[in-house]
């Protein structure tokens, strides 16, 4: 206490001119003269310029904080937006195939593609259906485009299927304008051959190819691809037409299995 006395006399002036002030100050909040209100004005008007490099600095802060919040809702319905666009697309191709079943019959297992294959023999996918949904080797695969493949290995659950685009594949094709049939096999990237065209058939770039029946696996009339080009050179015993596939193997997702006979 004596330590505290002796602080203020020391500091006496300092005590007396702060205390000065804090009471004019309180004499001049309230007193109602005019002259105290002019002067009051102008003191509020010097203290709105001290202050406001204050409230801009606390307005940035809010403006920032209020700039992240919307940042963050930006990004939340981005990815809502994104969410609902995958939905919509799985209902089209979901539907598609519904449509695709009905159109061909009701002989049509649909699978899911689970994965692709490892091996660098072969070209193939794993489907999500196997013994136990009567999956056996040799069937024929396709999509709501065309023909995609025929299973080749089958377990309880699930079955490798091996594409058009493995090397060793081949299928039995018909161009449809003119009923000529052909061999056709992959040759590089989404490039595919029919084979063993007579010289006198006439092909059209664009004609539609289709499966010829003359298959144990494949049903007749199934959508292959189309023509792309034509080699005919002198030498050559036969034509070959240049083709594409209508399937895109690079985005396989829901196929179908042929089960039944009823062709």
């Amino acid at each position: 206490m004596r330590k505290l006395a002796s602080f203020v006399v020391d500091h006496s002036d300092w005590f007396s001119l702060t205390f000065s002030i804090v009471l004019s100050f309180l004499l001049l909040s309230n007193n109602e003269s005019p002259d105290v209100q002019i002067l009051r004005g102008k003191f509020n008007s010097v203290l709105s310029v001290i202050y406001a490099p204050v409230n801009w600095v606390q307005g940035i802060g809010t403006l920032r904080e209020e700039n992240n919040a919307l940042r963050a809702k930006a990004v939340q319905l981005s990815l809502l937006n994104s969410e609902l666009l995958q939905y919509k697309t799985e209902n089209e191709r979901l539907k598609a195939m519904l449509d695709y079943k009905e159109s061909v019959g009701t002989f049509l297992l649909p699978a899911r593609v689970v994965s692709t294959g490892l091996s660098p023999l072969m070209r193939v996918v794993n489907i999500n259906v196997g013994s136990q949904q009567d999956v056996r080797p040799n069937l024929a695969v396709v999509s709501v485009d065309g023909v995609v493949g025929k299973t080749v290995s089958v377990g309880p659950v699930t079955t490798v299927v091996q594409l058009m685009v493995d090397y060793s594949f081949r299928l039995s094709v018909k161009l449809e304008k003119s009923g000529t049939t052909g061999i056709m096999r992959w040759r590089e990237d989404d490039i595919f051959e029919v084979w063993e065209i007579p010289k006198a058939t006439e092909i059209e770039v664009g004609e539609r190819i289709i499966t010829s029946g003359y298959s144990d696996i494949f049903p007749p009339n199934l959508a292959v691809g189309y023509v792309s080009g034509i080699i005919d050179r002198p030498e050559m015993m036969h034509k070959i037409a240049v083709a594409k596939a209508n399937t895109d193997f690079t985005t396989l997702s829901h196929l179908f299995v042929i089960i039944g006979e009823s062709w």
